[in-house]
């Protein structure tokens, strides 16, 4: 059960959760829907992201022997057409479980599985990489915003900008983490300012939430921009306090990418509570992500997110 739990990276469940709660906090403006589509949602994304993480390990599995052998499918403790079972079946199950909520969602998350596979099976590169992990975890936040303009009920939705810029700023910082994890392994040559120039690009994002809210969020209240700007800020300058004043090395490289990964949650957690308002549930919406904080570190210690 260890192994299985490696081989989809469970650590990162909370992350991939807190997307789409975070997504439909800010589609119903601020409001939380009562029944259970959100979570039927959350359970297609989390069916999607860790099939995606078994079908990448499948890919990756002849490479993982000579540089990660303790990885579940060389160690032998899972075998791979196990893992490439999981890798379909898996992603396959989340399109449906997001048809029983509406067509256009479904629609909506065999793009997403469609744009995992591909980045498992073909999307490597510099770049291409990158760009394709972005786009499937800021497709991940939009689709949770999306819950609130494909079902039958009137309801209150965000402003378009807001619904387009929130999945675009978080693309982005999710495209500067992939690039700072391709230098991970030493893909990509010697290592040069790269990482800096990385770090500094989430940190950007990072710090812009704060800036998109007053620009584009519907009047915040006082107390919801000044804590999101509080923890937007403070992942940033934490983000940023990884740059070593001498030279990069793998070693250092790999403790920014700790960061980097562990400041995914602290950028959901800001725009839940930018968008938290007066709304009581809410509220507990967004303390819920910042809760998924300590059990998500937690569970890194186990299960190697990256």
């Amino acid at each position: 059960m260890l192994a299985f739990a490696r081989l989809l990276r469970l650590s990162l469940a909370p992350t991939a959760a807190a997307d789409v709660i975070v997504g439909v906090l800010i589609g119903h403006a601020g409001r939380w829907p009562g029944g259970g589509s959100p979570w039927l949602l959350v359970g297609a994304s989390l069916l999607i992201y860790h099939g995606a993480m078994a079908l990448n390990d499948w890919a990756d599995r002849e490479q993982d022997a000579h540089t990660r052998p303790g990885r579940p499918i060389p160690s032998g403790a899972v075998s791979p057409s196990a893992a490439r079972v999981l890798g379909w079946a898996m992603p396959a199950a989340g399109v449906c479980l997001a048809a029983t909520v509406s067509a256009p969602l479904a629609m909506g998350y065999g793009l997403l599985a469609a744009c995992a596979w591909v980045y498992d099976l073909k999307g490597r590169g510099p770049w291409r990489g990158p760009m394709l992990l972005g786009l499937c975890r800021g497709g991940n936040l939009a689709l949770g915003m999306a819950l609130a303009w494909s079902t039958q009920q009137p309801v209150a939705c965000a402003p378009t900008p807001m619904l387009v810029a929130a999945p675009l700023l978080y693309a982005a910082f999710i495209g500067c983490v992939s690039l700072l994890g391709r230098l991970e392994d030493g893909q990509g040559g010697t290592l040069g300012r790269r990482p800096t120039r990385f770090l500094k690009g989430a940190a950007a994002a990072l710090g812009a939430i704060p800036a998109l809210g007053l620009a584009l969020s519907p009047a915040p209240t006082a107390w919801a921009w000044a804590a999101c700007a509080a923890l937007a800020l403070g992942s940033a300058a934490w983000l940023l306090n990884a740059i070593p004043r001498g030279e990069w090395t793998q070693e250092l490289v790999g403790q920014a990418m700790g960061r980097a990964l562990r400041s995914t949650l602290p950028f959901t957690a800001a725009l839940a509570i930018l968008h938290a308002g007066d709304s009581v549930p809410a509220r507990w919406v967004a303390l819920s992500v910042l809760a998924a904080l300590p059990l998500s570190h937690a569970l890194r210690r186990v299960l190697p997110p990256s």
